[in-house]
C-alpha cells in the first residue's frame, strides 16, 4: 500500500512543494521561519533556523516527493538513512541533522533504517551533488528526478555496504553520546 507521501511522477516539483506542506502541516516548508525543533523524546528542542540548514532541507524535502518517504519519525530516519547512504555533499547541515535521525534509527526503527541505507548506497548520486535550488529543479517532474537519482537496477549490496552500515552506526552513536554529554553539561538535561 502506497504511503500518504506518493506523488505522480508527471507532477511538477514546484507543484508537489505545497501539497507535500500542507500534508504535514508544514507552513512554506518553514523555510523562513526563525527557529525550528527538534523532537528529542518528549522534549522539543528551538534551534535557529540558519541558511546552512535551510539550504539543505529545500534538497531534504525534494527528496521526501522522490523517495516516498514520509515525514514523520519512521520516514525521518528512513530518508536521513537514505540521504547518508547517498552523500549530503557539501551540506553540513544535512549530515548532522541525518546523523541524528540514524541514531534514533537504531533504537526506533533498525530494520528500516538498514533497508534504506542500502537503498541509498545503490543510488549513483541525489539531489545534494550538482543541483542547484533554483526554477529549473522546481520545473522537473517527480518522475524526472527519481529516474536521474535511482535509475531502475539489479545492482545488488555488497559487502562493502554493510560495512559502511556497521561504520555508520558507530559514528552516530558516537555522535549521539557528544550531544549528549554537552547537553548535559551545558544545561544539565539528559533526555
Amino acid at each position: 500500500m502506497k504511503g500518504m507521501n506518493t506523488f505522480d511522477s508527471s507532477l511538477k516539483v514546484k507543484d508537489a512543494l505545497p501539497i507535500y506542506f500542507s500534508r504535514y502541516h508544514f507552513k512554506d516548508g518553514g523555510y523562513h521561519s526563525k527557529w525550528f525543533k527538534i523532537k528529542m523524546g518528549p522534549v522539543y528542542i528551538p534551534m535557529p533556523n540558519i541558511k546552512m540548514r535551510v539550504d539543505a532541507v529545500k534538497i531534504h524535502d525534494i527528496h521526501h516527493l522522490i523517495t516516498e518517504y514520509e515525514a514523520d519519525m519512521k520516514g525521518e530516519i528512513e530518508i536521513g538513512a537514505w540521504e547518508i547512504a547517498s552523500g549530503c555533499g557539501h551540506y553540513a547541515a544535512a549530515w548532522i541533522l541525518n546523523f541524528g535521525s540514524f541514531f534514533y534509527g537504531l533504537i526506533l526503527h533498525p530494520h528500516f533504517l538498514l533497508r534504506a541505507f542500502l537503498r541509498g548506497r545503490k543510488c549513483p548520486t541525489n539531489l545534494y551533488y550538482h543541483t542547484k535550488y533554483d526554477e529549473k529543479l522546481l520545473n522537473k517532474t517527480i518522475g524526472e528526478l527519481r529516474s536521474s537519482i535511482e535509475p531502475e537496477s539489479s545492482k545488488i549490496n555488497s559487502p562493502k555496504d554493510y560495512l559502511i552500515f556497521i561504520l555508520c552506526c558507530l559514528l552516530s552513536i558516537a555522535v549521539a553520546i557528544l550531544f549528549f554529554w554537552i547537553a548535559y553539561k551545558l544545561f544539565g538535561i539528559l533526555f
